[in-house]
């Protein structure tokens, strides 16, 4: 009977640090976007873009924005500003949170599609953010319903979207933002070691 030939070991392979990641952050309203990427930046010590802050440094309060120029206005200049976060990720590791309703663009989805960029979804329960939703600063919870149910609706809308462009799920309710921000670090890394071994294997396959 012929001995097959012991496959080669494996070496120790050392995960690629997290902080050499280019990460976008998305989710819904209240979901604590911008508090995890300011943390989890501080943590990896990248540089942070906020597309919100954005918005508002350059053209004012979002909120006032949907009142005085319409929903349809906001998603262009939007769409303007994620574009270009976007495009500085793909220049050099760093992090983008992007507002909850960035990922209707179908230009957002295709960019968040690169190989290059994971994507965070920061899932959260309504009990979590309750007491989050009566913030005069949230246009689209003001409708004809509670901000509850309007808050409901809209996750039931774009949920769909939400995992069409996320490389992973990272479940928030009840759970302080610095857990958060470890988990994403944790699931970071070994998506990491898994495409180093991958690549590895690749080219064991090719010799």
């Amino acid at each position: 009977m012929t001995q097959r030939p012991h496959p080669k070991p494996v070496p120790p392979l050392e995960p690629v640090p997290a902080s050499q990641s280019r990460i976008v952050l998305t989710g819904p309203p209240a979901a604590g976007k911008s508090t995890i990427g300011r943390l989890l930046a501080d943590r990896l010590d990248l540089p942070l873009i906020d597309t919100d802050a954005n918005i508002v440094d350059k053209y004012g309060v979002i909120a006032e924005i949907f009142v005085d120029r319409g929903e349809d206005y906001f998603r262009r200049i939007e769409r303007e500003v994620v574009r270009r976060a976007l495009r500085r990720l793909l220049d050099r590791p760093g992090i983008v949170s992007l507002g909850g309703g960035a990922i209707l663009n179908p230009g957002t989805r295709a960019q968040l599609g690169h190989p290059a960029i994971k994507v965070v979804h920061i899932d959260i329960d309504v009990d979590t953010v309750m007491t989050r939703l009566n913030s005069p600063h949230r246009p689209l919870l003001r409708g004809a319903g509670t901000p509850v149910e309007n808050w409901l609706s809209l996750v039931n809308e774009r949920e769909p979207l939400y995992d069409q462009v996320a490389t992973f799920r990272v479940h928030a309710s009840n759970s302080h933002p610095s857990t958060i921000v470890n988990r994403v670090v944790d699931v970071l890394t070994g998506l990491q070691r898994a495409e180093e071994y991958a690549k590895y294997s690749g080219r064991e396959s090719e010799s």
